[in-house]
């Protein structure tokens, strides 16, 4: 049985062609925490964060959680890591691929945790809170405290944050051979 799928041209088969793309945004937010051993003096204890103000990113609200004293509770009083954890600020469903990096003093990223390659939910309702995801162990108190990242009790995290918005399938113009 002959291809039913030729075109009008002198018989050659039909091509068409589509794409499917992964649409999304991006953007980043730099918090500073400012008198670091006087957060950890505070004593918040374990489980216990510090939020940064709201910002906005592929239109839905975030903010980062500073746990200067871990957010692991197993660790107990004897925790010595740094915790951030990026948080979803509003009700919903939000798929996105994010990374956290400390940085140095000229604004590079060193140290850098996070899913930047393997897509993270973030849920937030009333029934369920999986609403951040982040770095349990980010990095060490005693660490920091000899580090270049440290300078005059202060430091700076970047979070970059990319908001699968959309996964569409379209059309391709094929170009038509000239013979």
């Amino acid at each position: 049985m002959a291809n039913k799928s030729v075109s009008s041209l002198g018989g050659a088969p039909a091509l068409s062609s589509s794409s499917i793309t992964a649409k999304a945004a991006t953007g980043s937010h730099v918090l500073k925490i400012d008198g670091f051993t006087r957060t950890r003096a505070w004593g918040l204890g374990s489980g216990k964060c510090v939020k940064s103000r709201p910002f906005t990113v592929g239109g839905h609200q975030w903010c980062l959680e500073y746990y200067p004293e871990g957010y692991d509770l197993h660790f107990g009083s004897n925790n010595n890591w740094i915790s951030i954890r990026l948080c979803l600020a509003e009700d919903g469903d939000v798929r996105a691929l994010y990374k956290i990096s400390l940085l140095h003093q000229d604004g590079n990223p060193g140290i850098t945790r996070g899913e930047s390659s393997k897509c993270c939910t973030f849920t937030n309702r009333s029934n369920i809170t999986l609403a951040a995801h982040g770095s349990y162990q980010f990095i060490q108190s005693e660490d920091l405290l000899k580090s270049s990242y440290l300078k005059d009790d202060a430091f700076s995290i970047r979070c970059d944050i990319t908001v699968l918005t959309d996964i569409v399938a379209e059309d391709v113009v094929v170009a038509t051979p000239t013979v």
